[in-house]
């Protein structure tokens, strides 16, 4: 019968903040609503109960009463809902009379602005070090290949100052007859 805009609602640790949230009824009926915070001394909303006509919003601010120094787990609101047959009734008396079963959890959270950015710097320097890492390797597979190949070409430099041009082709004369001889 409703939908909330939020799923949860973030403070920042250390501020004042003041969020807002809708409720939408996307129900054909009126409904009311009443919302409760299991923590009231650290949270103030501007509407405690309500009444959502038929497709329409209703737009709510909840606010920390102390600057959220301290991270608290398991801050929620929970917002009951029903439906209201007569528009005319006093809202506050129609809630005393009932506790609807029909609720949407909406979690409170803290969050630490300065503990995520430096996770997040964290997550970004580690991604760069492997990032290094793998270019390094490659820079010293590269090396390797470059120092193979200087020491092929500085064998055959060496086996090229050896000899002669005319000794070269003496070699290889004798090395054909030899390789003929033995066939």
């Amino acid at each position: 019968m409703i939908e909330v805009s939020h799923k949860s609602l973030q403070f920042q640790q250390g501020l004042f903040n003041q969020l807002r949230f809708k409720i939408r009824n996307v129900s054909d009926v009126p409904i009311t609503f009443r919302i409760r915070c299991n923590n009231n001394t650290n949270y103030k909303l501007d509407h405690y109960t309500g009444l959502i006509q038929s497709r329409q919003d209703f737009e709510n601010c909840i606010q920390n009463i102390v600057a959220a120094d301290i991270k608290l787990f398991g801050d929620q609101l929970e917002i009951q809902y029903a439906e209201l047959a007569d528009p005319q009734e006093d809202l506050k008396e129609f809630w005393k009379s009932r506790k609807s079963l029909d609720h949407v959890i909406i979690a409170i959270e803290v969050l630490d602005v300065q503990q995520q950015q430096k996770e997040t710097l964290l997550a970004e320097l580690q991604a760069k070090s492997q990032s290094l890492q793998k270019e390094l390797q490659t820079i010293k597979q590269q090396y390797a290949q470059a120092q193979k190949s200087a020491v092929d070409i500085n064998y055959f430099n060496q086996f090229q100052e050896g000899f002669t041009v005319g000794q070269l082709m003496l070699v290889i004369v004798i090395g054909l007859f030899f390789g003929g001889i033995f066939r």
